[in-house]
Parts: C-alpha cells; structure tokens; sequence
C-alpha cells in the first residue's frame, strides 16, 4: 500500500470533522489538527511541547485527560472533561505502541459535547438540579467502552433506548452523553425519575394540565416535560414505575407524536427523543401484567445495559482518583488514598456501583483525620471491618483470581509470558481469562 505524503497526510487530519491530539510517551503534545483548535479555542502553539500533566494540574486547561489514562495503563480510555474555556468534550484515547511494545504515542479522537445554555421554559431549581448531578465519564474497561461506543453509534439517529443496569452504574449519565452526541444537542435534556413521584402527579409533570384539570391546579395550567423539551429529549428513569394508565399516554407520544394535557381534550403534537432506564426486567414485568407489551417492544429498540462496578475493576482505582481529586476541591483538603484501600475496594462487592464509590470518597474526604487514608479509616468509618454487603468467600476468592489475571495481563500481555509469570499452562491461562471475560 503506497503511503500518503506528509502534506496530504496534514490535509487529511485537518479537514475531519473531530478533533485529533497526538502526545508521545511523556505525554507532551506533538501536535492538534484544526478541528480542535476550532472547537477548544486553544491553538497548536499553545499546547505543542506541553504535557498533558502540566495542561490538568498547572496550566488548568483541562479538567482531565484520557491520554493520561492510557500512559498509565496501557490500554485505550474514554473520558469526559472540560475546558477552562467552557467546552465539553468526549475523549478516545488509544495507545500506538512500537515494533517491541514500547508505548510510543497516544492518538486523542476528541468530540465536542458544548452545548448552549437553555434558560427559558423550565424553572431555575429543576436547571441547578441537572447541573448538580452533571458528572464526567471516564472508563479503561473494554466492557464500558463498548457500551459507550454504541451509545456514540446510535445517539445521531432518533431511534428509541432503553438502558439496562444496576442502581447506580451511571445509566443517566450514558442518556446524558447520548443526548449531547446527538443533534438534539442544543435542545432541552429534562429528567424525570418515575420512581420518586406520586403516580396521582407523574401524568400531570410528564404532560402538563388545563386550567382547572383537578382541585389545587394552577389556574393557567402548566407546561408538562414534555412540552418543554421540545426539539430535545426526555429521559424517563425507572421507566418500570409507571402505571398502566401513564404507560398508555406514553406510547401514543411514540407511536403518534401526539399527546393530551391532563384535564384536556386537544392533540399537540411533539417532537422529543425519548430514552428510558430500569434496573429491573422489563419482560418479566410484561409477563406478569405489570408494563405493556407495546411499550416495551416501541422503547427496546436500541437497548444498551451497563455492567455492574464489580465486573469492571480496572475503573475502579481511575474513579477514586477522580472522585478523591473532586471532593478534595470541594472540602478543600489533601487527601490521598493508599493503595492497599485500593485493593481492598476491588474486593469490595459495590452493589451500589459508582454512586456508592462516590459518596464512600466523600465520606473518607470529609472523616479522615489524616490526609493518608488507610484500611483503618474504613475499619472506623464502617462497622465489622467494612463488611456490609461483603462477598462470600468463594465470590472473593473469584475477584482475587480474576485481580491476579488483570495485573498480569496488563504487565505481561500475551497467555504465554502470563503463564510463566504465575506458573500455570498457557492452556489454563486461556481458560481462566475466559471464565472472567478478560480481553
């Protein structure tokens, strides 16, 4: 294959529609293309000879970086961050290693999430609320990057999700990246979460009423969700909580683009994405008469589901990291956490996933007397040795074996060094890094 001159190779990578940053194995930028000093509003000249490290933690131009991911662990990344120029971005870093698997250079492909402020229609609680739970993505696990390059995949298209998951894995953020990816972007993203509103209330929040559609309404009427997300999406968590009478109101918005205010008798037509979420099975739900058929054939088009924080323990220490990095800007402290905490975290059963990762860093941030956050701080901070929702010991010794196979993997690479290194056959290498889903 004949190989493309320098000139044409810079024609090329300045007229793609992403941004591209090139660092090198220090991490020191080597060169941006136009698209991204379009969307960053930082030029070539500005970053070329800088490293990454110093553009986070001294020049502040970045909140993060996925090329700093992929220097330290060697494999490709995802992350969300933002700039001090007010951006949003998407990153996919990937590593290029050379001919004797030296890590040589990281490729960035950078996507632009920025979207404009919307300040009319929906109230200032409900916005402060959105930019409150507003969190960043950052992942090394090939299961989430799978996960997130569909999500990337399907966001331009208006075809309905349904995302699957566990309490707490991150399914609002995912519906929040599918939105900013989509070119809905710049329409309303408005939340509802069907599990925490009286039903007497969800159809009148979703759809709005009329002037004296019940006893205590508003004597104009109100502007459902609906209504004002117009142009943008609606993303209807816990989705399995809805009532069969509210379910129906929900497949004629899909089916026919349509829907009446509570109290009302005029169609208005919408035009709104719709993305729902659950933690529980839909279609065992359909089989017991509790959701419509209908609906959940109209809402799993595209169904994405998010693995639990217990089969992803490579994020694990990159989201202490950044959830410690948060919460020590916000109580403004200096704590660290050791890495023996780290290992006993991958142990740890998570069944609250990330939320729970999240509000343990806050607690140790806010607790610790020491800015060393030891094993003994989580002896004092939860009772019977941190062992509330512990695994059983054949479910730890599992988690060990597979913790042992991650290291060796990301040290040695191929199932034959791995096997020398632990001692084992190639064959059972093969095997073990199978039965944990280890690629």
């Amino acid at each position: 294959m004949k190989e493309l001159s320098p000139e044409l190779s810079k024609l090329i990578f300045n007229n793609v529609y992403n941004g591209i940053y090139l660092v090198d194995s220090q991490g020191k930028t080597l060169w941006v293309n136009k698209a991204f000093e379009e969307m960053s509003g930082f030029s070539l000249n500005e970053l070329e000879g800088k490293t990454l490290y110093d553009l986070v933690n001294v020049y502040k131009y970045f909140s993060g970086s996925a090329s700093i991911l992929v220097l330290e662990n060697k494999k490709p990344a995802t992350v969300t961050y933002r700039t001090s120029k007010g951006k949003n971005f998407l990153v996919k870093g990937k590593p290029i290693f050379d001919d004797n698997g030296n890590l040589k250079y990281v490729v960035n492909t950078i996507w632009d999430l920025t979207v404009i402020n919307y300040t009319d229609v929906v109230d200032k609680d409900t916005l402060r609320e959105f930019k409150l739970q507003e969190s960043d993505i950052i992942t090394t696990s090939s299961s989430m990057n799978s996960v997130i390059d569909m999500a990337m995949k399907v966001a331009p298209t208006d075809a309905n999700i349904l995302i699957t998951g566990e309490s707490g894995v991150g399914k609002s953020l995912l519906a929040g990246l599918i939105h900013k990816m989509s070119d809905r972007k710049n329409g309303k993203f408005l939340k509802i979460n069907c599990a925490s509103i009286p039903e007497t209330l969800l159809e009148s929040e979703l759809f709005g009423y009329e002037s004296g559609a019940f006893t205590g309404a508003n004597t104009r009427g109100k502007m459902g969700l609906v209504e004002a997300a117009e142009g943008g999406t609606i993303f209807l968590d816990e989705i399995s909580e809805l009532s069969l009478n509210v379910q129906a109101k929900v497949l004629t918005l899909i089916q026919e683009k349509e829907f009446v205010k509570v109290g009302g008798t005029k169609s208005i037509k919408s035009n709104v994405r719709i993305i729902a979420a659950t933690n529980k099975n839909l279609y065992t739900l359909v089989n017991e008469g509790r959701f419509r058929e209908d609906l959940y054939y109209r809402l799993n088009v595209i169904p994405i589901n998010i693995p639990p924080l217990r089969e992803r323990l490579d994020d694990i220490p990159i989201l202490c990291e950044y959830f410690l990095k948060k919460f020590n800007e916000k109580y403004n402290s200096y704590k660290y956490i050791s890495d023996s905490v780290i290992e006993y975290f991958k142990t740890y059963n998570w069944r609250g996933n990330v939320r729970e990762l999240e509000n343990t860093i806050e607690r140790l941030v806010v607790t610790t007397k020491s800015n060393n956050i030891t094993l003994s701080d989580l002896n004092q901070l939860f009772d019977e040795d941190f062992s509330g929702n512990k695994l059983n010991f054949d479910e730890q010794i599992a988690l060990f074996e597979k913790n042992i196979l991650l290291k060796a993997k990301k040290k040695f690479g191929s199932t034959r060094q791995i096997a020398k290194h632990l001692n084992l056959s190639q064959t059972k290498v093969v095997r073990l890094l199978k039965k944990h889903k280890i690629v």
